[in-house]
């Protein structure tokens, strides 16, 4: 519920806020803030227990705030930091936790708009892209390296808002014995800033 009530009061923000149009139709790479939600899944098997929503998706606390650079129009570099809890009963891993888990990932990303070559940038009802990177998955303060895989796109709501949806596949590469293999999704909101913003 509070996941519910803080969505709405974040979207009546942003759509009582005035934007400035003109601004936007002339910026090409600008700054992109986000913040949104975040969910874990990590069951021990790929798909096993995928509608098993109550015990294999994590979602307590789910917040998420990313900047991202674009470039080109056509490429971007974000980086992101999500905070979570692992809750006592839920499986992670293939076993069933005994007590609650603080978690934090920490991420940054390159994208590749791949829809950005045959769509208006500025007012296309939505643009996909794939994304690769590096990160950190952190379990109550003890740490976890991961190469990052991702697909997500972006709904558009106004000239400077979007809708974001993103799935990460998370790949451990390190020998951590806290460290597991395991999908991040986010949701939420992305807001084009302008260059006045960092100047």
């Amino acid at each position: 519920m509070k996941f519910i009530n803080f969505f709405s009061c974040f979207f009546l923000m942003l759509a009582i806020t005035p934007t400035r149009a003109q601004g936007y139709k002339t910026q090409d790479n600008p700054w992109i803030l986000g913040i949104g939600a975040n969910i874990v899944y990590d069951p021990g098997a790929l798909f096993s227990g995928l509608f098993d929503i109550k015990d294999n998706y994590n979602y307590h606390s789910p917040v998420r705030v990313s900047l991202e650079k674009r470039f080109n129009d056509d490429y971007g570099f974000e980086v992101s930091g999500n905070f979570n809890k692992l809750l006592e009963g839920k499986v992670i891993n293939g076993g069933r936790l005994e007590d609650e888990i603080n978690f934090l990932a920490l991420d940054g990303m390159f994208k590749y708009y791949i829809t950005n070559t045959y769509q208006n940038k500025y007012r296309a009802i939505y643009e996909g892209y794939l994304a690769t990177g590096i990160g950190g998955s952190f379990y109550n303060g003890s740490g976890a390296k991961t190469a990052n895989l991702g697909v997500g796109f972006n709904i558009y709501l106004s000239e400077s808002i979007r809708f974001n949806a993103q799935a990460t596949g998370k790949i451990s590469i390190d020998n951590s014995t806290v460290g597991t293999n395991y999908i991040h999704y986010n949701l939420g909101f992305i807001i084009r800033l302008e260059d006045s913003h960092f100047n």
